[in-house]
Order: structure tokens, then C-alpha cells, then sequence
């Protein structure tokens, strides 16, 4: 049984899973700019796992879309573990077909993301990713990548918000009741949360009338289990899609011989 170390490496967080099986055994995340920490959160997670030591990991597959990251990332993975390590893009390609104008401008996180969605929740799908940045993906009825947006994240947000107006403070997002903000805290969150919440909700109405009405809508990152309950038309949250994506990339790979 294989036990596979996947990692998305993002611009604020690196998110890691340990597969063993099919079954994610393990998950965490480490920022992403603090690589002195990477080598003690590997380690930690195999554990969590469950795993007697690193020489359990049989393989590792990165998803990246921060190059010095990724380099620091590789020179601890190279130290800590006795495997082979592919990476999304360049050693292994994500088996759907991308019609981006401009192919190697899409974050590889996204065709993962894409893939994950179709081969999870089917096709036509809009998949919306609150990471650092929020990010809609569209997956036709043929399972093509036809392209998508790309907007400021909720935290990108929130810091625009107190870095450029004299009185508004800084708030920690947390649900929030009402669309009537009474005082300025509740205002920020309100808008925040219903903000994005009726932006997602607008866009995925228009992508329905595009591709039709079954579309399946999918969120995921790490505000979508708050910014969920705000958006009534995501059917699905699945805060794992880019580690299972990757999971099932490497055992596309796998069953297809690549190198």
C-alpha cells in the first residue's frame, strides 16, 4: 500500500496530506515564508499519520505556485526523505484539457483543482478557491478547462481595508448575523462575509446560464467553510480538493506508465 506525501504550496500557506491508500491519513498546514519550519512539520505529520519514520513515504507530489518556496521545500524534502518527488507542471501533467489562451499562465493548484472537481463532483462545474487570492474555475460539460476569474482573497481584503482608510481597524472574520452592520466591526464583517457570499452566488447563476442549470458548484481554501454559509448556491465544500486532486493525479500517473 502506498503512502503518498502531497503539498500545495500557496502564497500564504503550505497544505500538506499524507495518503495511505486512498484514505487521507493525515493533514496540516505551515506558512509558507517560514521554511525554517518545514523539515519539524513533515516530520510531524508523517506521525500523525501514523507512519514508524519518513522512509515510509513511497512518493511525493507537489501542486506550486511559489517558486522560492518550492526550492527551499524541495532542498527539505531531499534531506528528510528517500523517494521520488514529481511536481505538477513540470514532472507530471494534469490529465484534462486546459483551453487557456495562454497555457502556462494558469497556477497548476487550479488544473489540480479542476481535475479533483470533475473526477469528484462531475462536469460542467464551477469550482470558487478562497485562498490568498478567490479564484473561479470552470470546467465544461466536455471536462475541458475553459479558464475563469481571479479576485482579491477575504484577508487581501480585510488588510486593504485598515492599511488604506485612517479609522478602520483591523477584524478578525467570524460569522456575523445580520446584513445591518451596527457598529463598524459588524460592518466590515457583514460585508465581508454577505459581500462575498452574494458575489459567488451572482457569478454562479451566470456560469449556469452558460454551461446549464445542473452545474455543479464547488468551494474550497480556507475560508470556505465560513464564506459556505453565505453563498446559497455552492452545493459542495471540500476544503481537501487540491491534496485529493493531486492523490488522483499521481495515480493517473501511475496507472499510465509516465515517467
Amino acid at each position: 500500500m502506498k503512502n503518498l506525501l502531497a503539498l500545495d504550496i500557496g502564497n500564504t500557506n503550505i497544505t500538506a496530506g499524507i495518503f495511505t491508500g486512498e484514505r487521507l491519513a493525515a493533514r496540516g498546514k505551515t506558512p509558507t515564508h517560514h521554511s525554517s519550519l518545514y523539515g519539524r512539520f513533515l516530520k510531524k505529520l508523517c506521525r500523525r499519520a501514523g507512519l514508524k519514520s519518513a522512509e515510509d513515504i513511497n512518493g511525493v507530489i507537489i501542486a506550486s505556485v511559489v517558486p522560492l518556496a518550492l526550492s527551499r521545500v524541495l532542498v527539505e524534502l531531499h534531506r528528510t526523505f528517500d523517494c521520488a518527488i514529481r511536481i505538477a507542471g513540470r514532472d507530471v501533467i494534469v490529465p484534462i484539457r486546459n483551453r487557456y489562451r495562454v497555457k502556462a499562465e494558469v497556477g497548476q493548484d487550479r488544473l489540480v483543482n479542476a481535475y479533483a472537481a470533475m473526477k469528484l463532483y462531475g462536469a460542467p462545474a464551477v469550482i470558487v478557491d478562497f485562498g490568498t487570492a478567490v479564484t473561479f474555475d470552470i470546467i465544461s460539460r466536455k471536462g475541458e478547462y475553459l479558464g475563469g476569474l481571479i479576485l482579491p482573497g477575504v484577508e487581501m481584503s480585510l488588510s486593504g481595508l485598515e492599511k488604506n482608510t485612517a479609522l478602520l481597524p483591523r477584524v478578525e472574520l467570524k460569522a456575523y448575523s445580520s446584513i445591518i452592520g451596527k457598529d463598524t466591526a459588524g460592518s466590515i464583517r457583514g460585508g465581508m462575509l454577505f459581500g462575498y457570499g452574494a458575489m459567488c452566488d451572482g457569478l454562479i447563476a451566470k456560469y449556469r446560464s452558460i454551461l446549464g442549470a445542473k452545474t455543479k458548484a464547488v468551494m474550497t481554501g480556507g475560508n470556505a467553510g465560513l464564506i459556505s454559509r453565505y453563498a446559497k448556491s455552492v452545493q459542495a465544500v471540500d476544503e481537501d480538493l487540491t491534496l485529493k486532486g493531486l492523490y488522483l493525479i499521481d495515480r493517473f500517473d501511475s496507472a499510465h506508465g509516465q515517467p
